[in-house]
């Protein structure tokens, strides 16, 4: 017996789940007016991870950027927390739990 189309798209609905779906590849952005390299290179990654089905991708760039941020800033100090933590603007328990959760360590403080 022939399916209908609408039984058909009902039977492929509840054979694959929504995160198993083949996303198309991310379109080229276009130019956005007055944002640098590096946004549209930020804008260019984001799209990557929307096409390979990322579920939290929120939390996958910050902490990409906060990776980038922290070694960046400790190097500059010279790994020297309570410096890195004055010129981040955040407190220097803030600044070792998210060393830690990124596991990124100092030359003075373990992970």
């Amino acid at each position: 017996m022939k399916r209908s189309s609408m039984d058909q798209r009902e039977h492929t609905r509840s054979a694959t789940e929504p995160h198993d779906v083949a996303l198309p590849q991310a379109p080229t952005p276009p130019a956005s007016p007055g944002w640098t390299d590096w946004q549209r290179g930020l804008q260019r990654e984001i799209l990557t991870l929307i096409t390979q089905n990322h579920s939290s991708i929120r939390e996958e760039i910050c902490d990409r950027v906060d990776e980038v941020l922290l070694r960046t800033t400790l190097e500059a100090t010279g790994g020297n927390i309570s410096q890195a933590s004055h010129r981040l603007g955040i407190s220097r328990p803030t600044l070792r739990s998210r060393l830690r959760q990124l596991k990124i360590a100092t030359p003075h403080w373990p992970t």
